[in-house]
């Protein structure tokens, strides 16, 4: 008997075709997606090809598009009616929260009452919201079957922001990293030097990464003129490289990003091109470091990767992994982005122990799809 589930995400994120890919299709789901967010369509062909059916707000609503209260009710409505006729759905998965699309959700929970329906926080919906966005979810929290969050740390903020109800239906519940797999498989025929190589860096000189998104909270502008103020004799002797391949920013920001990387007497790269599994292993793998200086982050795959493949990693002292903690991973850790040159110079100089890479090689067995996938699974199991 098929199973059928409303997906209601953001359909351009690598996580959620990931989620579909790893977690739903194996396990027999018919999904229907619903996207949160306007989309590139960078991931409509894989969709297709896998039986997946996006289905698009196509509302206009041209009579109500200056009143922003009345639009938005005005729209759940529209786009509720819509989905309803692909139901009925077994689950409804709200994935990266707002109230907006929280609502959604609960339309369609009214709509089919034996749905099991999920909000899953992924982090920033959950720490960067203000405080009126994030107690506008909490009625319809409340009516999930169930929530899930990333760490055990974001289950104490819902007992915090919501209540012991709320906290007490909530799991704790990460995103697997599938890179683990591609960048051991590529560490067998490529060393650092060949992977640097690829992207077109000098091998011989040491490559720093900044942040792993496009999106400005990541501060490359903050650091690369932080790195501006080392001598440019050191300078030369270094490469960087800014992942910026996914995320929002608009063009005005990446041309900022731009000039700012031009003006350093190093070889700077900005990527700006989907990155593959095995692309993005190149990058892990050709990193001597990486830096991680935005406000805050929920274990992000990112930091994983790198750790794994063996770069030094430099993380800002407000950023909290206890995950790390319990396997004794170490991060060399700022206070200001005004200290990573000179951190930078510090780390370059050190090779990372025997001890410390394996304790990092741990990081697969733990944070793999492999090791999250039930946890994921059991959540529409519930009863």
């Amino acid at each position: 008997m098929s199973k059928r589930i409303l997906l209601i995400a953001d359909i351009d994120s690598v996580y959620t075709m990931r989620y579909v890919q790893r977690v739903l299709l194996p396990d027999g789901w018919e999904i229907v997606l619903f996207p949160i967010w306007e989309q590139t369509g960078k991931f409509d062909g894989w969709y297709k090809e896998n039986g997946v059916n996006v289905c698009r707000d196509t509302h206009r609503l041209p009579l109500i598009r200056h009143i922003p209260r009345l639009r938005m009710w005005a729209r759940i409505t529209a786009n509720a009616q819509t989905l309803a006729k692909l139901g009925p759905f077994d689950a409804v998965h709200n994935h990266y929260l707002s109230r907006r699309d929280l609502l959604l959700g609960q339309a369609m929970k009214r709509r089919f009452p034996n749905t099991r329906w999920i909000g899953s926080f992924w982090g920033s919906d959950l720490l960067r919201s203000t405080s009126a966005q994030l107690q506008q979810m909490k009625k319809p929290l409340s009516a999930c079957d169930t929530i899930t969050v990333i760490t055990p740390e974001h289950l104490e903020r819902i007992r915090t922001l919501y209540g012991a109800e709320c906290a007490a239906k909530t799991a704790v519940c990460d995103f697997g990293v599938d890179l683990y797999d591609d960048i051991a498989t590529l560490r067998m025929t490529a060393d650092r030097a060949a992977c640097k190589a690829h992207f077109g860096f000098r091998p011989d000189r040491p490559l720093i990464c900044l942040g792993y998104n496009a999106s400005p909270p990541h501060r490359h502008l903050e650091l690369l003129q932080a790195l501006g103020t080392l001598p440019a004799d050191v300078l030369r002797g270094w490469s960087v490289a800014l992942q910026m391949t996914y995320g929002n920013a608009d063009e005005r920001y990446f041309a900022a990003v731009r000039e700012a990387a031009s003006r350093l007497p190093c070889q700077s790269l900005i990527l700006t091109e989907f990155m593959d599994g095995k692309e993005s292993a190149y990058l892990r793998l050709a990193a001597d470091a990486f830096v991680l200086a935005m406000p805050t982050d929920a274990f992000s795959s990112s930091l994983q990767e790198y750790l794994y493949a063996g770069a030094h990693v430099l993380c800002g002292d407000w950023l909290q992994y206890p995950q790390l903690d319990a396997l004794g991973i170490t991060l060399v850790r700022f206070q200001t982005v005004a200290q990573v040159p000179a951190l930078l110079r510090e780390t370059l100089a050190l090779p990372i122990d025997r001890d410390e890479l394996q304790r990092r090689a741990l990081l697969r067995d733990s944070y793999s799809w492999d090791a999250l996938l039930e946890g994921w699974r059991a959540l529409y199991r519930s009863a």
